[in-house]
C-alpha cells in the first residue's frame, strides 16, 4: 500500500452524483519540534505578543464543520515564547511557540489537537491565515486568525 501524506485517506469510489464524504475527527497528535529552531526574532515575539488572537474561522475540505473547534478560541502569546488558549476569557490550555523564519511557519506545541502543529503563515498586518500544509502538518485545515488589542469576551 502506498504512503499518503494526508490527514485522512478515503478509499473506494465516489460517483459524481454522491455527496462529499465528511470526516469529523480531531487531528492526530504530532510532536512539534519547538526546540529544533533558534529562538524567534524580537520582531516576531513583539508582533505576536501585542494583543489577543482570535481563531475566528477555519476550513477543511473533508470536515465542513471544523470551524466549530476554533471559533470560541483565542490565543495570548508571550515574548518568552509561551502562549495560552482562552475560551470565554479563561485559560483552557497553555503551550510553547516558535517561528521558522526560512519557511514562514509558526510552531505551536500544546495539548489541543486542533492547534498543536506547524502552520504556514500568510500575514496581512493583524490578520493571518494559517495553512495546515507543512512538512509536519498534513491536516489541510486553514484558519483565519485575527489580532485584537482588546481582551476576548467573557461569554
Amino acid at each position: 500500500m502506498p504512503y499518503w501524506k494526508a490527514s485522512h485517506i478515503i478509499e473506494g469510489s465516489n460517483p459524481d452524483t454522491a455527496g462529499t464524504y465528511m470526516i469529523a475527527k480531531a487531528p492526530d497528535h504530532v510532536d512539534v519540534p519547538i526546540d529544533a529552531l533558534p529562538p524567534a526574532t524580537a520582531s516576531h515575539r513583539a508582533y505576536l505578543s501585542t494583543g489577543w488572537w482570535h481563531l475566528n474561522m477555519a476550513y477543511q475540505p473533508s470536515d465542513t464543520l471544523v470551524h466549530l473547534n476554533y471559533q470560541s478560541k483565542w490565543l495570548r502569546f508571550r515574548e518568552d515564547q509561551t502562549f495560552d488558549i482562552l475560551i470565554n476569557n479563561k485559560v483552557v490550555d497553555s503551550g510553547r511557540w516558535n517561528w521558522d523564519e526560512k519557511k514562514n511557519e509558526i510552531y505551536l506545541s500544546c495539548h489541543d489537537p486542533y492547534i498543536n502543529n506547524t502552520w504556514e503563515v500568510i500575514d496581512k498586518g493583524f490578520v493571518m491565515i494559517w495553512k495546515g500544509n507543512t512538512d509536519l502538518n498534513v491536516t489541510g485545515i486553514q484558519i483565519r486568525v485575527a489580532g485584537s488589542r482588546t481582551p476576548p469576551p467573557s461569554e
